[in-house]
């Protein structure tokens, strides 16, 4: 059986262990800890007490690197042990065509029972690395509108509590555990006392809170008694910039700050150790295969024992959203090379702070690790190119211009770290809209959109920004011709259409969506809008089925479900709007629309009185639900409980707009009431 590099540094580490013991009575457990954009120098005493003082008992690895340096990507080679080329996943929010078999499917094959645990919504299952995990707890809260934000996260206390409530289920079979912890990512928001023991450091803060909740897990596993038959590896997904190189965050350069990560993984029975050779972590999903005595299938990336090999690939197309040249990299024992539009060339050995390019000094050296990385780089584009030769078929027929997709960076595309003080500043406008301060983001952003021309992300970006403050006719001027320019982009005809909507041209609102979906059959954002559209214009079967492509695509979204509830229950297909409703409550209970929803079904069904609670649960989750509001005076009325009514009603008359049709009603109501 081969075994990858790290599984055997490991093996080689472990040979003045213990080797007598006699074997477990089963299988060992697995255990995997990742802790997003966690930088390698912060395992340290100080920044991450708990994970140290299992590291001094572990196998350490000092020089491993992420593939890529963003969420989803990382975690895909990670859990898989291919490389973007093989999985088709480059950049956060993709969904892959044909997901590979990731490590939980081998163990799970193998008689294990796998559970995930993950702290950020970039890593929800419809992205596809729930394959092969019988338990797979993605309960991230979701924006209210519905909108896939991937930034969207869960404390990591919140994902330890629910570990921990699954981990101790023993039913006579080994488990694979995989917990994600997102607290180190931006924006930096830890809890009072860690930013206290960071003396300020909000980063530090929320590093510390993550050591913390690992060493919840570590406890458990001493005081169960599992640490003795439990394979344990912990590791970051890739690092955050800080200012190094001027990066701020991570994604669009590929310096160590954001590519080198902290690796330990201890194994029963094994000394200590620190490995100072560079390691992958493509590599790790082999390696604890390797090492819980299960075959390595050939998808998994693992380099052979006698190979001699230590090149370490990583790569990042995310700068390609700027319209800058997207990057390459490949490090070996000395040297680590960097490719652009431009070469860069390091001796890690002599400036581990990639100061000094060498490029021009040593071209052999980069003239050959230039081709390795290359060919680590290839991907087919055969199944690729027939699809955008039909999606560009599509889009015609929707009355849209569609030219061929780039094939990759033009030579002139700029060097992303010559651009990045840019991207800063678009991180900082792009946090003040989110935040839901549009107008002080509208400058910002219309100053980078005109001096980016070709960055499709600035032009999308100030679009929304001047949707946001109300200039709806020129945000859409944006979007008409961002989607010329950028004609395959699904996520612009979308935005288009969201714009359009709100302009009041639901025509065009639900053309683009169409074309949204003509690029992505699977995109649930897209969907969910023409399913409104369609919902706006009165038609609820049409509706319904678009609303049913959402929550295909997007299962969990309990936007989604309600909306499909509504539009059911508007067609007059009532035990199908329950159903929606139901599976809508079991994904967010305080969601205040199903809830609702389940009150108009009670009271449709004349069970006035039964959809007093229902109307109840929904205000709990918003009291300034105005039809909530509305509903349970209805239900109040009908009960015979007119003063009770007549409370609600001038409850609506509180918070809703004159003129609207909850006003509306609620007036009429409150008069007939009050006779």
């Amino acid at each position: 059986m081969k075994r990858s590099l790290l599984a055997a540094t490991l093996l080689l580490a472990a040979c003045g262990g213990s080797a007598d013991h006699a074997p477990p009575p089963r299988p060992p457990n697995v255990l995997l800890i990742t802790i997003d954009t966690l930088r390698a120098d912060r395992l340290n005493a100080e920044s991450m007490p708990n994970v140290m003082a299992f590291a001094a008992k572990a196998t350490r690895f000092t020089n491993a690197r992420a593939v890529v340096p963003l969420t989803e990507p990382s975690h895909t080679t990670i859990l898989t042990g291919a490389l973007p080329a093989r999985t088709g996943v480059h950049v956060n929010g993709v969904v892959p065509a044909s997901p590979e078999k990731t490590i939980a499917g081998v163990l799970h094959d193998s008689g294990y029972r796998t559970g995930a645990f993950v702290g950020a919504y970039v890593l929800d299952r419809r992205f596809g690395l729930s394959i092969g995990f019988d338990t797979y707890d993605d309960r991230v809260t979701r924006d209210p509108s519905g909108s896939p934000r991937l930034e969207a996260e869960r404390r990591g206390d919140h994902v330890v509590d629910a570990a921990l409530a699954w981990l101790p289920q023993d039913n006579g079979r080994p488990f694979f555990a995989w917990i994600h912890l997102y607290d180190p990512h931006a924006p930096y928001e830890p809890p009072p006392e860690y930013l206290g023991r960071a003396r300020g450091r909000p980063y530090d803060g929320e590093v510390l809170f993550a050591d913390a909740q690992v060493g919840r897990v570590l406890d458990w596993l001493t005081t169960s008694g599992q640490d003795r038959r439990t394979i344990v590896a912990i590791t970051g997904d890739h690092g955050e910039g800080l200012g190094d190189h001027g990066e701020e965050t991570h994604g669009m350069l590929a310096y160590d700050s954001t590519l080198r990560v902290p690796l330990v993984i201890r194994t029963p029975n094994r000394d200590p150790a620190t490995i100072e050779a560079p390691v992958s972590l493509v590599d790790l999903a082999g390696t604890l295969l390797d090492l819980a005595g299960i075959a390595v299938p050939s998808s998994m990336h693992h380099t052979p024992v006698l190979s001699g090999s230590r090149d370490v690939y990583a790569e990042t197309q995310y700068p390609r959203a700027a319209g800058w040249h997207a990057l390459t990299a490949l490090v070996d024992q000395r040297w680590k090379l960097i490719v652009s539009s431009e070469t860069e060339l390091y001796d890690l050995q002599n400036d581990p702070g990639e100061s000094h390019n060498l490029a021009g000094d040593r071209t052999s050296i980069a003239s050959s690790m230039r081709a390795r990385a290359a060919e680590l780089a290839k991907a087919t584009n055969a199944a690729e190119s027939k699809t955008s030769q039909e999606i560009r078929e599509r889009l015609r027929s929707l009355g849209y211009v569609a030219s061929p997709a780039a094939a990759g960076d033009a030579d002139d595309a700029p060097n992303p770290a010559d651009q990045i003080y840019a991207w800063n500043t678009f991180e900082r406008e792009l946090s003040k809209l989110t935040s839901g301060d549009a107008a002080r983001a509208l400058p910002g952003l219309g100053k980078l959109a005109r001096s980016s021309p070709d960055a499709a992300v600035f032009q999308s970006t100030y679009a929304r920004a001047l949707k946001d403050t109300g200039r709806v006719r020129d945000a859409l001027d944006v979007y008409r011709r961002a989607v010329a320019r950028w004609p395959q982009d699904a996520t612009l005809y979308h935005d288009l259409a969201v714009a359009a909507a709100a302009a009041g041209r639901p025509q065009e609102a639900a053309r683009a969506e169409q074309a949204a979906l003509a690029i992505d059959p699977s995109y649930a954002s897209a969907a969910n809008g023409l399913g409104l559209v369609e919902a706006s214009n009165g038609h609820a079967d049409e509706a319904a089925r678009a609303f049913e492509r959402a929550v295909r695509g997007d299962p969990t979204n309990a936007v989604y479900w309600t909306n499909l509830g509504n539009a059911r229950r508007d067609a007059g297909n009532s035990p199908g709007a329950e159903e929606a409703y139901r599976t809508a409550l079991e994904h967010d209970p305080r969601s205040a629309d199903a809830a609702n929803g389940m009150g108009v079904l009670l009271v449709q069904r004349n069970r006035s009185a039964d959809a007093i609670a229902w109307f109840e649960r929904a205000l709990a989750g918003d009291d300034m639900f105005a039809d909530a509001h509305l509903n349970l005076g209805i239900a109040y009325q009908e009960s015979g409980q007119r003063e009770k009514a007549a409370e609600q009603y001038r409850r609506v008359l509180a918070l809703a707009p004159p003129g609207s049709k909850p006003w509306s009603a609620a007036t009429s109501l409150l008069a007939n009431v009050s006779r």
